[in-house]
């Protein structure tokens, strides 16, 4: 008989507890669950900006490495490309969702181009041009938040 060591039994446990999370790709059968979903990915794609502008101000700063920058940058923009593909994959259920879905991906479109420019320039070693993004990456940070406000949402 095997001994499972405390740190795999907790990692089956975290495994196990993950598929009770709730996931934004079941379907939407009204307006209210797929604001909700909206609500979700807005969210989701807030932090990834976030995450990008943060990168940004330091490595305009000179306070952190290319190598580092160009990893985080990359796995900033492959989560916001996630959480798009995901968000997109939902069928709006009625003309209004469309509507609502039409103004979050204008939204996403705009922040996964800044977060690209960043993870372009990180790539090429340009760690002090990445403060020159920080504005593009504020304003996309401050649209999603007005986005979250404006669908019931406390930031």
């Amino acid at each position: 008989m095997t001994k499972w060591a405390p740190a795999s039994i907790v990692l089956l446990i975290v495994l196990g507890l993950s598929g009770c999370v709730s996931h934004p790709v079941t379907p939407a059968r009204s307006y209210s669950a797929y604001e909700g979903k909206a609500r979700t990915t807005a969210a989701s794609v807030r932090s990834s900006v976030a995450t990008a502008r943060l990168l940004a101000e330091t490595a305009g700063d000179g306070k952190t490495f290319g190598g580092y920058a160009g990893m985080l940058a990359s796995e900033s923009e492959d989560e916001l490309s996630s959480t798009i593909g995901t968000f997109d994959s939902i069928q709006p259920p009625n003309g209004r969702s469309q509507a609502l879905r039409n103004e979050l991906d204008a939204l996403m479109q705009e922040a996964l181009t800044h977060v690209t420019d960043v993870r372009i320039a990180a790539r090429r070693g340009n760690l002090a041009d990445l403060a020159l993004f920080v504005e593009d990456l504020e304003r996309s940070e401050t649209a999603l938040t007005e986005f979250l406000e404006s669908h019931g949402a406390k930031s």
